[in-house]
């Protein structure tokens, strides 16, 4: 089996994908990357890419000298230890690493010069390939890796959880205008997390409780919790908190493009606006029937897209040109 690097760590696809490369035989070392300066604002955030550069050193002769069949590095941007490292690796987009960074100057020039050099590009959501023109044959679609325990179906609305990311990119000033109408039929909570929350803390508290962000072996307990699951509402897309959310069973509510995932487009109640949020919380509470049904369709979507022997399979034949464990 190989020996294999899984450099640097984004809301702990890594740490997963690492448990998963190990149970298939394979010798994994993660290695974390400093944060320096990861999460100033611009553009103080671009005054200590130098420091970063430099603290980035040991990881780069790590690279360099070890025997790695495979290195694997998340974060586009973080993909200059490989550059650096004059070694072969694969890179793997997140999001931010493209439809932000690509717009600063201080990180355009990193992410393309990786995006080059990488021997190819695992992207976790179908939007991200419009980011990377010109890199076609490079990329490999990597569905984020999910396996959560089923909870019980929910047979009412009375619990709501807007369960993503309090950041601009997530849409979340299409989500809260609703909140006061969504308080007035459930208890309505939000996670303390992202660079809006302190705003949204000081706005909304009256009608929504915002809750510690939760480690990731107990996101499962804590959203069986909750009956519906309202997610992001900009980038079309699924992110790893929704799918988490489906693969426990729990309705989720979010903008998702279906054009995105033409082959099978997941199971979601589609909104885009307050009144749409608002109208699809309605709608399940009126209707337990459908209610159960969309929660047993996410799981079954999320098992059949995300589940571990497929991300196995992807990661091998793209490492290797073949699946090699059964």
């Amino acid at each position: 089996m190989a020996r294999i690097a899984l450099v640097h760590d984004i809301a702990g696809v890594a740490t997963v994908q690492a448990e998963i490369l190990r149970r298939a035989g394979h010798d994994v070392e993660q290695i974390p990357l400093p944060a320096h300066g990861a999460t100033w604002r611009w553009p103080l955030k671009a005054l200590a890419l130098p420091a970063r550069l430099v603290a980035f050193l040991p990881t780069i002769r790590k690279l360099r000298r070890g025997r790695y069949d495979v290195i694997h590095i998340h974060y586009v941007s973080q993909g200059i230890v490989g550059v650096l490292a004059r070694r072969p690796f694969f890179a793997q987009a997140h999001g931010s690493d493209l439809h932000l960074n690509l717009t600063r100057g201080a990180y355009r020039g990193i992410t393309a010069r990786v995006l080059e050099d990488a021997r190819a590009v695992f992207y976790v959501s179908p939007n991200l390939p419009r980011y990377m023109p010109g890199y076609d044959s490079k990329l490999v679609y990597l569905p984020n890796p999910v396996e959560l325990p089923a909870a019980p179906p929910p047979t009412d609305v009375s619990r709501v959880l807007i369960f993503t990311r309090l950041h601009p990119v997530k849409g979340v000033e299409r989500i809260f205008p609703a909140v006061e109408r969504l308080a007035a039929r459930a208890r309505v909570s939000a996670l303390n997390y992202g660079p809006l929350a302190p705003e949204y803390m000081r706005d909304y508290s009256r009608w929504v409780e915002f809750q510690k962000p939760i480690p990731h072996d107990q996101v499962g307990a804590f959203l069986a919790g909750f009956d519906v699951v309202i997610g992001q509402m900009l980038q079309g897309v699924l992110g790893l908190m929704e799918i988490e959310a489906l693969a426990v069973g729990r309705p989720v509510i979010a903008a998702v493009d279906a054009s995105l995932y033409p082959d099978d487009p997941p199971p979601v109640v589609h909104a885009s606006t307050p009144d749409e949020i608002v109208s699809a919380v309605e709608r399940l509470r009126a209707n337990p029937a459908e209610l159960a049904e969309i929660s047993r369709r996410g799981r079954e979507w999320a098992i059949r897209n995300h589940g571990y022997r497929r991300h196995l399979e992807i990661l091998e034949r793209t490492y290797f040109g073949r699946v090699v464990t059964a």
